[in-house]
């Protein structure tokens, strides 16, 4: 009796959002098939702050959101060397994954939010030829809003590697 009632409070402690707000799920990744998007390099843009905003994309699908708050490219590759090849900062991080699909011209990124709970969002937007594109939308739960986020590729190298324990 004791040990069933010990597995039945374990099983109820266990369940996301019951107790408390769990992490979201992010789908599993899928590699890429296709040209669209070149993938040695990074995507950036300059928003209004005039930051560098830069997204890794992988060819197994995955996406790095590589942050910083360098307000030249040359500034942002220096940030990405000291902190995702020499540190590896991205290991220790899975707010920086996501997952990627594109679709004929189509572009789809799910990422956990970094605030808490960490739930589920997306962008979506176009590709407007292999070395640009559009995010047009944001979705984070039951909120969408509009969007219009350019953004241009860059070469670099070495790249991060993908491999991570956040995402399969």
């Amino acid at each position: 009796m004791k040990n069933s009632i010990l597995l039945i409070l374990c099983v109820l402690l266990t369940q996301c959002d019951i107790f408390w707000e769990c992490d979201g799920v992010l789908p599993k990744a899928v590699p890429l098939t296709g040209n669209q998007l070149k993938t040695n390099g990074y995507y950036y843009q300059f928003p209004n702050t005039h930051v560098v905003r830069p997204y890794f994309l992988y060819d197994n699908g995955m996406l790095l959101d590589a942050g910083g708050s360098a307000t030249t490219l040359e500034e942002m590759d220096a940030y990405i060397m000291k902190n995702y090849i020499r540190d590896n900062w991205h290991k220790k991080n899975k707010y920086v994954w996501g997952v990627l699909f594109i679709d004929n011209n189509n572009i789809r990124i799910h990422r956990l939010n970094q605030d808490y709970p960490h739930r589920e969002n997306v962008r979506e937007g176009i590709i407007l030829n292999d070395t640009t594109f559009q995010l047009t939308q944001y979705t984070s739960g039951n909120n969408v809003s509009e969007r219009n986020e350019i953004y241009h590729f860059r070469e670099f190298y070495p790249k991060p590697d993908s491999t991570n324990k956040y995402i399969k």
